[in-house]
């Protein structure tokens, strides 16, 4: 099963993964999208992966995000996660003692090794992501709604894909025990969504097929409507292209 999910009730999932080609404005969507749901009194957290400064601008700060998360309003929070404050709040959180995280992973060889493992890195931004929507504050969630600002089409495959590889190749343990915690979000139509962005364009449009058929056929998501970008509203155009538009 693999039900769609309606325009009206994508704010109540507790996950939203964007995504589609390079330049499709993926960061657009997600910013309007954190500020659309906040404006319902949804408390949200908007995590871009490895950001170019373009969600600060886009959420109103006055300078790019960096690793921790800031406060943009009352209801909206972000952060830009990179690959190697990711692994180490991940790292962290798995071990417990910041000490012993220091001599396992902050030695040259073992970096050298962590940075070898095909999608280890993209891994721990998709578990800090998961492990946001896990978080208590009070006597509720810290965030009713996680939207995480993925990568373009075929480096969010490779993201979303790394969970099944490490259940598949790896024993039991707390790896794999979060691994398969970020499967059952990832695949509930109740908790998560995944927003496809695209172009009103061919190669966009195609790449959005390409991943709307990958994503269904082989992950198993739920899919949010598609979100055709930069198309105006017709009542913007000149009165003779509005019987066109």
């Amino acid at each position: 099963m693999n039900p769609a999910v309606t325009s009206t009730s994508l704010f109540q999932r507790r996950l939203l993964v964007v995504s589609g080609k390079g330049g499709v404005g993926r960061t657009t969507v997600s910013a309007a999208l954190a500020f659309a749901a906040a404006a319902q009194g949804r408390r949200v957290l908007v995590a871009e992966t490895q950001g170019q400064g373009r969600l600060g601008r886009l959420l109103g700060l006055p300078q790019p995000l960096g690793t921790e998360i800031v406060q943009v309003n009352a209801n909206i929070d972000a952060v830009n996660m990179t690959p190697t404050a990711a692994l180490r709040e991940y790292g962290l959180m798995t071990l417990k003692i910041e000490a012993l995280y220091k001599v396992i992973f902050e030695n040259r060889p073992v970096r050298a090794f962590l940075a070898a493992v095909p999608g280890l890195y993209a891994y721990s931004m998709l578990g800090k992501a998961w492990f946001h929507t896990t978080e208590s504050q009070g006597a509720g969630p810290r965030y009713d709604l996680v939207i995480l600002d993925a990568p373009a089409s075929g480096h969010a495959l490779t993201m979303l894909k790394v969970p099944g590889a490490i259940i598949s190749a790896m024993p039991s343990g707390p790896l794999t025990r979060d691994a398969e915690s970020m499967i059952a979000l990832l695949q509930d139509p109740l908790r998560t969504a995944l927003v496809v962005v695209t172009l009103a364009e061919e190669l966009p449009a195609r790449e959005a097929l390409d991943l709307l058929r990958s994503v269904r056929n082989n992950l198993h998501m739920p899919l949010a409507p598609l979100i055709v970008n930069a198309v105006p509203d017709a009542s913007w155009a000149a009165p003779e292209l509005r019987q066109v538009l």
